[in-house]
């Protein structure tokens, strides 16, 4: 079966101290459906017109995974 993954990119974060108290739960959260942090940071280099800001990536082993994890 395909893996199923979440791209998320963060253009701008208005309130560091609400999003740190989001990082430090929502890495839990998501292993428990299985999802596996691939990268997490801020880009090494930005070409072209693109935008530096924070990426996260994270594969779940089935698209059932993901939707579970999101949904809850």
């Amino acid at each position: 079966m395909a893996k199923a993954y979440w791209v998320v990119t963060y253009r701008e974060i208005r309130d560091s101290e609400a999003f740190k108290r989001y990082a430090a739960v929502a890495p839990a959260a998501v292993q428990a459906h299985g999802g596996r942090f691939l990268v997490r940071g801020m880009a090494a280099k930005v070409y072209e017109a693109g935008i530096e800001q924070r990426v996260v990536v994270i594969e779940f082993d089935n698209l059932a995974q993901a939707l579970s994890a999101h949904d809850t």
